[in-house]
């Protein structure tokens, strides 16, 4: 049975096996320097991270970020030595059965195999994508690039009249861009 549990930034075990996933799943574009995570979790309250356990075995993590029209998935990784076993949709699950708020996300433009697969996964689970609506995810810091990625959607939220909001949200909020 899959678990989520809030974590603590001095939880240095959690963290570190937290950081080795992180760092292997996505790539550099796709995230913010570690230690940038560490102080979010002691800043921003509005920020969680997530350990997933399955049957007190530790099987990835999840990063959310709770506005209050809705709430953002950031980071979602399984453990590479877990993948394929049912984790990721019962984790999403979880999450999902647990939220009152629609939820957002980013992923990549259905480009190759694998971002076609990962846009299936989450349609699987009831995520909707949005196309037709240009995203850019701004860089993280200086060092990092923008990226042209695609908005997924769960629950009551209909982007074609509340994108503005969004995008303005994430990239404020979460990206630090200052409008």
């Amino acid at each position: 049975m899959i678990r989520l549990v809030p974590v603590a930034n001095n939880d240095d075990k959690v963290m570190s096996y937290i950081r080795q996933i992180y760092d292997e799943s996505f790539p550099i574009d796709e995230r913010r320097d570690f230690n940038e995570v560490k102080v979010l979790l002691k800043s921003r309250a509005e920020f969680v991270l997530y350990l997933i356990e399955s049957d007190g075995k530790e099987v990835g993590f999840i990063s959310s970020w709770e506005f209050p029209d809705f709430i953002y998935v950031e980071h979602f990784a399984i453990d590479p030595s877990c993948r394929g076993g049912g984790y990721g949709a019962e984790t999403l699950q979880c999450f999902l059965s647990d939220v009152t708020k629609p939820v957002v996300l980013e992923v990549e433009r259905p480009e190759d195999d694998f971002s076609r697969r990962r846009i299936a996964f989450y349609e699987r689970v009831g995520f909707k994508l949005w196309g037709e609506i240009a995203y850019i995810q701004p860089p993280y810091d200086t060092t990092r690039k923008p990226l042209d990625l695609l908005l997924m959607t769960f629950g009551d939220i209909d982007l074609s009249s509340t994108f503005k909001l969004v995008n303005t949200t994430l990239h404020r909020e979460v990206y630090g861009v200052k409008e």
